[in-house]
């Protein structure tokens, strides 16, 4: 079972380095039809010419930390962070509101009589003409932010 195991490796490593150093030098012929022929091995009744291969350098470099792109691409994402962020915040914030708004509504819609405390203490009443101003305010402003 050793033998077989080391036979097996010895075969795969012989195999890769051949691999690597044998690269075959191609050729091409057009034969009397008009057909172009490929092969590892010239022929000698044709005319043979060598096909020199290309090296292909449009291969994408590696990025690294301080590459343009990687940097531009840093603050792109920070920014896009910062956005969510402030969005998010807004959104709590806004949240508060129209609950706020949505309370004060529920209050005016609820009826019965409404007032208003005054820097003194005393209680100013709101008559029908204000209860409708104040539920058209914050109904306008229900639809603007909270919709």
């Amino acid at each position: 079972m050793k033998i077989l195991r080391l036979l097996a490796v010895f075969v795969l490593v012989t195999s890769s380095i051949l691999s690597f150093t044998s690269i075959a030098e191609i050729y091409t012929w057009t034969d009397k039809d008009g057909k172009v022929h490929f092969s590892d091995k010239p022929i000698h009744d044709e005319k043979v010419t060598k096909v020199k291969l290309k090296v292909n350098n449009n291969i994408a470099k590696t990025v690294t930390q301080d590459s343009q792109w990687q940097q531009d691409y840093n603050k792109a994402k920070q920014a896009k962070a910062e956005k969510t962020q402030k969005e998010a915040k807004q959104s709590r914030k806004s949240k508060g509101y129209c609950d706020n708004i949505k309370r004060q509504l529920a209050i005016i819609n609820r009826g019965g009589r409404i007032y208003f405390m005054s820097p003194e203490g005393e209680r100013t009443f709101q008559n029908d003409e204000q209860l409708k101003a104040e539920k058209k305010k914050y109904t306008k402003a229900y639809k603007k932010t909270c919709r």
